[in-house]
């Protein structure tokens, strides 16, 4: 039985550990540097209050076909409550004016027109406008999108006679919360990927689900029952220091523990330190740190309130707050939960700020300021109730795909015999989301499957389908 070592337990490496070891011809072992599993998507401890609260708000989409199936695999459907209907909130707090935008009956890439046409945040001028990048997206092949990574997205959206409220509140805001990055540092590529696979894909694509749990309950708990049920030796608070090499084949891990020899080795660490690994390695290895070195990451920063007693309706779920640099969005973790987060909180707001580089050194104090002012417009008096704000900042929190990036994403498999890397860093189609760090790791197990035809279009076998609306065995809201 081969012997393979996962270094990672993120996403990617427990996607790519339990799909191997799920075929049982595989001894899998599971290296993670942290207490706990998760990686990036994690939660941290609240001293004051005791509530494990998320590093930042992370949300999921139907179409995230990969990751659902995980979830699915691991019986833990109930951590991720869905949208019933895509229901996505533009509140505009100058004018105090909100807006939807929801699915319809037409075909994509028409499904939402009839709640644009009625977008109070957009001139019928800019809506017309758009019909013809929505067109150009919809007929962009797979050659001429990623033909297109050093294009800056702003300069292709100019190009297709995009009006500047158009692409600040439309196409700049759906890049920025999930590129992680502007639109006028975005490379087309990516963006257009988003757009093809989501808003303009299947018709249900962009339904939210939020996490019924903090992240680390929902996800790392789980996930670690179901990989120890399927066999795979989970290893925590033991870093990889360097890889093993003989005569250029990767032969195991070395780490404080001692060396951990294996047939085959998988990479899943982020790619600032798969970078490190690959240094001492042969050519290959070499060429692809190189190429890693020039990757950047991209800071998120995490907003959390805590309240007394309920401040919003019930009902509310999230808005985006247009034009906010910092406020962008603002999320009632109540109604994802389905309850009051308890420890004597009644009401968990919680703001993602994506990009969130400029505002590393702000402080928290100017940022309970800035929440306080935009909040109160939205629900006056919000501020006697708020008991606790708290402040998370991840500087490398994602891969960031500038112009150019694309070129740079390593494939699952590199040339180096014994060695496969995953991470959604890796040339898995998809931006730095719960869905490519899946989608990166079942590219890497299929890889030492010997599955070539397998491709980050299709689902996994022998693992659940991911829901459909209406599948009773996934709640929603």
């Amino acid at each position: 039985m081969s012997k393979v070592v996962v270094v990672g337990g993120g996403l990617a490496g427990i996607s790519a550990a339990l799909a191997l070891a799920d075929t049982g011809d595989f001894e899998v072992r599971l290296l993670e540097a942290r207490g706990h599993l998760g990686g990036r998507v994690a939660s941290v401890k609240d001293p004051r209050t005791g509530l494990m609260l998320d590093n930042c708000h992370h949300a999921c989409f139907r179409v995230y076909d990969r990751f659902l199936q995980l979830l699915a695999r691991a019986e833990i459907r109930s951590a991720v409550r869905m949208q019933a209907r895509t229901k996505l909130t533009f509140t505009d707090l100058d004018r105090d004016v909100s807006g939807v935008l929801s699915d319809g009956r037409l075909s994509p890439p028409n499904h939402m027109l009839g709640s644009l046409l009625r977008f109070p945040h957009l001139r019928l001028r800019d809506k017309l406008r758009m019909r013809h990048a929505v067109k150009a997206l919809a007929s962009m092949t797979e050659e001429q999108r990623l033909a297109l990574d050093d294009k800056p997205f702003l300069e292709w959206l100019k190009e297709n006679g995009q009006t500047e409220a158009a692409i600040s509140r439309f196409w700049g805001f759906f890049v920025l919360a999930a590129l992680n990055i502007p639109v006028d540092m975005a490379s087309t590529a990516q963006a257009a990927f988003l757009y093809q696979r989501g808003l303009f894909g299947d018709p249900h694509a962009f339904d939210v689900g939020g996490f019924s749990s903090d992240l680390s309950d929902a996800l790392g708990s789980g996930l670690a029952g179901t990989l120890e049920v399927a066999g795979v030796e989970l290893s925590t608070s033991t870093k990889a220091r360097s890889l093993l090499w003989q005569d250029g084949i990767c032969c195991g891990v070395v780490t404080r523990q001692g060396e951990q020899e294996a047939d085959i080795v998988v990479l899943a660490a982020p790619h600032h330190l798969t970078k490190e690994l690959l240094a001492s390695g042969p050519a290959a290895a070499q060429r692809v740190a190189a190429d890693l070195a020039k990757m950047r990451f991209s800071a998120l920063i995490g907003l959390h309130a805590l309240y007394s007693e309920q401040v919003t309706p019930a009902e509310f779920h999230f808005s985006t707050l247009l034009d906010e640099p910092i406020i962008q969005m603002v999320f009632n973790r109540n109604r994802e939960l389905g309850r009051a987060p308890g420890r004597g909180i009644a009401q968990w707001l919680s703001v993602p700020i994506s990009y969130a580089d400029p505002h590393l050194d702000t402080s928290d104090e100017e940022f309970e300021s800035i929440y306080r002012e935009r909040i109160d417009r939205l629900w006056p008096g919000h501020g006697d109730h708020l008991e606790r704000f708290l402040v998370i900042k991840t500087p490398k929190a994602t891969f960031a795909p500038f112009t150019g990036t694309q070129r740079l994403r390593p494939a699952a498999d590199i040339g180096v015999s014994g060695l496969r890397l995953a991470g959604d860093f890796t040339d898995c189609k998809w931006p730095s989301t719960m869905e490519g760090a899946v989608t990166s790791g079942l590219l890497a197990a299929a890889s030492i499957l010997g599955m070539r035809e397998w491709t980050a279009d299709d689902l996994w076998a022998g693992w659940p389908e991911p829901p459909k609306r209406g599948d009773e065995n996934w709640a929603t809201f």
